[in-house]
C-alpha cells in the first residue's frame, strides 16, 4: 500500500535535515528583519524580535552540531503550535498600524503575512515527522 510506504520513508527520515534548518534559519532572519524595519509602527515590536533572535541562536545551535534529538523537536512542535495559534502574542495575530496612512498599513502587514506564513510552513515541515517518527 501506498500508507506503508509513506510510513517507512519517514520513519526512516532523521529529525535533523541540514537544508530544511537553513530554510528556517533564513525565514527566522526575514522575520527579525521585516519586524526591526518597521517596529515604530507597533508597540511591543521588540519582545517579538527579541524572541525571534533567541529562536535564530538555537537554529545555528543546531546547524552547527547537525543534530535534533526527539526531545528538540518536540520542543519544536509546541514552539509551532505557541507562534501560530490564535491568540494576541502569536506571530498568527501579528499586525502593524499607521493611523495617518492606511495603505501602508495594509501593504507592510501583507508583508509581514508572507514572512510569517513561510515560516509557519517550514516549521511544519520539520516537525510533520513527530507523528511518525517518534511514534
Amino acid at each position: 500500500m501506498i500508507w506503508e510506504k509513506i510510513w517507512e520513508e519517514l520513519k526512516s527520515r532523521k529529525n535533523f535535515v541540514e537544508e530544511d534548518f537553513i530554510e528556517l534559519r533564513d525565514s527566522v532572519e526575514e522575520i527579525i528583519k521585516i519586524f526591526e524595519k518597521y517596529k515604530d509602527m507597533r508597540k511591543n515590536s521588540k519582545g517579538y524580535i527579541e524572541e525571534m533572535k533567541r529562536f535564530l541562536g538555537e537554529i545555528n545551535i543546531t546547524l552547527k552540531e547537525k543534530k535534533l534529538t526527539d526531545k528538540e523537536l518536540i520542543n519544536l512542535v509546541e514552539l509551532r503550535r505557541t507562534y501560530f495559534n490564535f491568540h494576541d502574542n502569536s506571530l498568527s495575530e501579528y499586525g502593524v498600524y499607521d493611523k495617518d496612512d492606511l495603505e501602508k498599513t495594509h501593504r507592510v502587514n501583507r508583508e509581514i503575512t508572507v514572512v510569517i506564513e513561510r515560516l509557519k510552513k517550514i516549521l511544519y515541515k520539520i516537525t510533520e515527522k513527530i507523528d511518525y517518527h517518534i511514534s
